[in-house]
């Protein structure tokens, strides 16, 4: 094979070789302790979700071939390029060498930035698919008169559930918090105490504070824009968890698992404080939240 052919595959396949090297071996690194998703199984079934799939599978492809025709000229040139040089000739001096470091500096540079936001991507679709799964569970509230909003825009931040329930106004804020392995003794539950989430392998205030807040931001937005104190508690939301909630004060926060029933308490209660005219308010109030095309431009 002519040397000028190796020199191309080797720059072509070398790096791509390396890169998925490295991401094989960093995500058997990651998955070393056996930990899974905690809705691992569970079907996720949306408005267009099998629509969305194929779109996905289109831009995939429509990605690849674009990439390929963005570097069919360049590659194909060098292979011109390279067979005419005289390699009896070629001399490896101080720019060869300049040359060659930056290769390497640059290849590097993409791997990292592969694997950073590799794992940023993988964290975001089990926090995506963790939010698909309990809108899923808590728009069958809608049956028993709850009005149910997602993903509400607040200030540099999202609320990512709103449930207006006949007793309250309850802002769910969801985690996906991956499992430690199936051999671990309680793998599946959490207690919480009012103040901190106890998993099996670690301990978080994190959520319940961010609840807390974004609650109380809630209540402020409501008071502001209907001139109405409005009761709203704040939820945390862990999909495939089993809670064992052990606090004094289990009302101030609440911690659900939203699988089967267990986002029946939003919809409880005989006696309805919110009337249905401002239950109607508070939904507009939170509409009127999401940008318009105008407002993007």
């Amino acid at each position: 094979m002519p040397l000028y052919v190796v020199i191309v595959c080797a720059s072509v396949l070398l790096p791509t070789f390396l890169a998925v090297a490295f991401i094989f071996l960093h995500r058997k690194w990651q998955d070393r302790d056996g930990r899974r998703s905690p809705i691992e199984g569970k079907a996720i079934y949306g408005a267009g979700e099998q629509l969305r799939k194929r779109i996905e599978d289109h831009t995939d492809s429509a990605q690849a071939a674009l990439l390929m025709l963005f570097w069919l000229g360049p590659y194909f040139l060098a292979v011109w390029a390279l067979s005419k040089v005289e390699w009896g000739h070629v001399r490896w001096g101080v720019g060869e060498w300049i040359f060659l470091i930056a290769f390497i500096a640059l290849v590097a540079w993409s791997i990292r930035h592969i694997v950073h936001h590799g794992r940023l991507r993988r964290r975001a679709n089990e926090g995506l698919k963790a939010e698909l799964f309990t809108a899923q569970q808590l728009n069958r509230l809608i049956a028993s008169g709850c009005t149910v909003i997602h993903d509400v825009p607040g200030d540099k931040f999202n609320l990512d559930h709103v449930v207006i329930g006949p007793r309250a106004v309850y802002m769910v804020e969801t985690k996906s918090v991956r499992k430690p392995a199936k051999t671990h003794p309680d793998a599946h539950k959490v207690s919480f105490d009012g103040e901190v989430l106890r998993f099996p392998h670690f301990a978080s205030r994190g959520p319940i504070e961010q609840a807390r807040r974004q609650a109380e931001w809630l209540r402020t937005y409501l008071r502001d824009t209907l001139k109405a104190s409005i009761n709203v508690v704040p939820v945390v939301a862990l999909p495939g968890w089993w809670i064992d909630s052990t606090g004094r004060n289990p009302d101030l926060v609440r911690v659900f698992n939203p699988a089967g029933r267990g986002a029946s308490f939003m919809a409880d209660g005989a006696a309805r404080s919110i009337p249905h005219e401002m239950a109607g308010l508070i939904a507009q109030a939170l509409v009127i939240r999401y940008p318009t095309d105008d407002t993007k431009k």
